[in-house]
């Protein structure tokens, strides 16, 4: 009877948990995070103010709802709207939740406000809806939110972000009850097991050169307390890497500062860079750090045989250090005024040729400064382009030979002049990629080549956060340390937004007169990032930098937004 009892037990225990486990992959119309769950959203560090908020879901109001704790900087929480919404995405219309805010650190209630984002169709246009919870007694609010039409497999998504708020300090933002709504207002069945997926299109690179022939230290993951070392011993592939023009970039969780140790060096026991030693190069998010071949030869010796077989990193505060790697330097390449080679999407087997015929828009394209972008992925990060009708012969454009930037392959017009000859009629009308492994390819651009500067020695223009209409200037009279960071071979660095992607400096105190700097075709700018050399100001402003006039503002052709402003020094 035990054994009959025992066996009706575990019957009953194993129907109730298939049970439960049924009920949790069943589909809801409301996400509520009573169950604790989130998966279906994350941190978005797409917009350059970005910071990095801590979510958890805690309670509010009488039942739990996701907390979203910022940093000093703006948070951005993405909702995986398709993966919610799965086969029904095209019936999605709106979006309901609830948003309420936190007491600040004194306890007291303050008015908030921020952005409801759309991301949507097949490019993923932006859209904008302002929310705001003004008053405690409204403190949360549900809001209803217009989404324009969904594209199945374009990753679209919303963005939720609070930027604006009365209190001193940061302060916490809630949200609850998220449901998509189709056009009757009707709640479509969710699927609580979406996944979230990373929207902000590769890794900050603000301040930093690009690498290419990198050669990755396999398995370099560790971690330590603050002021304490880790490492191993470099194999020969990245030992032999390292040359002049080359650089260490380390990726890192940190919030302090990261640098490197070589600690058998015959030199003594070495820190390279981060603590005020040397011109290491850290990108605006703080979790990359470049250390040049240079910088450690300067410590170290000249003969890379003395420093040591072992290789460490360090930091001021508790650190962790996901990856390290070796490669040359490369000024990262900015297109302007790109071309798109509509549908050029294909793939290819090793040494495989695939491609189309160029359209008449390419060809005007290809002229002397241009460059060639290929966005692909390869097994082994190689691509080229080959020009299978060139009046030269069946010809490989820049094998081996193009700059490798993340998913990205460069081949400049010079090189194909190089194989295909000078007159670009003889190349024929057909583009194809190849690699000399499995390739696919998701598009291809032409446009006039940029670079920009790797920068050290950064110095922040605190507080330069403004906006303004197109052809309106907003800005700050520069401290003491901006001026004295603006120095020949100097760069002026801008995180921004802008409608059409452009904005440059305006100096309208300058003994020369009200000036515009960068706006004359020379500018560098990528939507994201743009840079304003030393060089730029001085031809407009003259040479003496005291008559540039304290003022220093930005403008753009359309509306546009400043995040924020340093110098640096540029890495030649």
């Amino acid at each position: 009877m035990k054994k009959v009892i025992s066996c009706l037990l575990i019957a009953v225990m194993v129907l109730g948990m298939c049970s439960w486990a049924a009920a949790e992959a069943a589909p809801v119309e409301v996400i509520d995070f009573e169950d604790g769950a989130f998966g279906f959203l994350g941190i978005s560090k797409a917009k350059a103010n970005a910071g990095v908020p801590t979510l958890e879901v805690a309670e509010f109001n009488g039942s739990q709802a996701l907390k979203v704790i910022p940093d000093a900087k703006v948070p951005y929480v993405a909702i995986n709207v398709e993966g919610l919404a799965g086969e029904r995405v095209a019936d999605v219309a709106a979006i309901s939740i609830d948003i309420g805010v936190d007491a600040g650190s004194d306890g007291k209630f303050y008015a908030a406000s921020g952005v409801v984002y759309t991301y949507t169709g097949e490019d993923n246009a932006e859209g904008k809806a302002s929310w705001s919870v003004y008053l405690q007694r409204k403190n949360p609010r549900s809001l209803v939110f217009q989404i324009p039409a969904l594209a199945a497999g374009a990753g679209n998504y919303v963005m939720i972000s609070l930027e604006d708020h009365a209190s001193a300090d940061p302060i916490a933002f809630f949200i609850d009850n998220i449901k998509l709504l189709d056009k009757d207002g009707n709640a479509i069945a969710l699927d609580p097991t979406a996944e979230y997926v990373a929207v902000d299109g590769g890794r900050d690179l603000t301040n930093l050169v690009a690498l290419t022939n990198v050669v990755e230290f396999e398995g370099f993951a560790t971690s330590g307390g603050a002021w304490a070392q880790n490492g191993f011993e470099m194999p020969q592939e990245f030992v032999d890497a390292l040359v002049p023009g080359s650089v260490i970039e380390v990726d890192y969780e940190c919030a302090g500062s990261l640098w490197i140790v070589f600690p058998w060096a015959a030199a003594g026991w070495m820190r390279v860079g981060g603590c005020g030693n040397g011109v290491d190069a850290v990108n605006n998010s703080g979790n990359i750090v470049q250390i040049p071949y240079e910088m450690i030869e300067q410590f170290c010796g000249e003969d890379k045989s003395t420093w040591g077989a072992m290789l460490q990193c360090e930091g001021s505060e508790p650190w962790t250090v996901l990856g390290l790697r070796v490669g040359q330097r490369q000024n990262q390449i900015v297109l302007k005024n790109a071309v798109e080679f509509e549908g050029f999407e294909t793939s290819g087997s090793a040494w495989g040729q695939n491609g189309f015929e160029m359209p008449q828009a390419i060809v005007d394209a290809l002229v002397p400064g241009s460059v060639v972008e290929v966005t692909f992925e390869s097994e082994d990060n190689t691509m080229w382009i080959v020009m299978p009708w060139a009046a030269a012969g069946w010809s490989r454009v820049a094998q081996g030979a193009a700059v490798i930037m993340d998913d990205k392959a460069y081949i400049t017009y010079d090189q194909f002049v190089a194989v295909c000859g000078e007159d670009k009629s003889t190349w024929g009308a057909m583009m194809q990629c190849e690699a000399q492994t499995p390739w696919k390819v998701y598009g291809i651009r032409v446009g006039q080549m940029a670079e920009f500067y790797g920068l050290t020695n950064l110095v922040r223009f605190d507080g330069f956060e403004t906006s303004g209409g197109a052809w309106a200037q907003n800005g700050f009279e520069m401290p003491q340390a901006i001026v004295d960071a603006l120095v020949p071979g100097s760069v002026v660095t801008i995180s921004y937004e802008s409608e059409d992607g452009n904005i440059w400096l305006v100096m309208p105190w300058a003994a020369a007169g009200w000036s515009r700097v960068g706006n004359d075709g020379k500018d560098v700018a990528d939507g994201h990032i743009a840079q304003v050399t030393y060089e730029q100001i001085e031809a407009v402003c003259g040479e003496d930098k005291a008559t540039w006039g304290a003022m220093m503002q930005c403008e753009g052709s359309s509306n546009w937004t400043v995040y924020g402003l340093a110098v640096g020094t540029a890495i030649q």
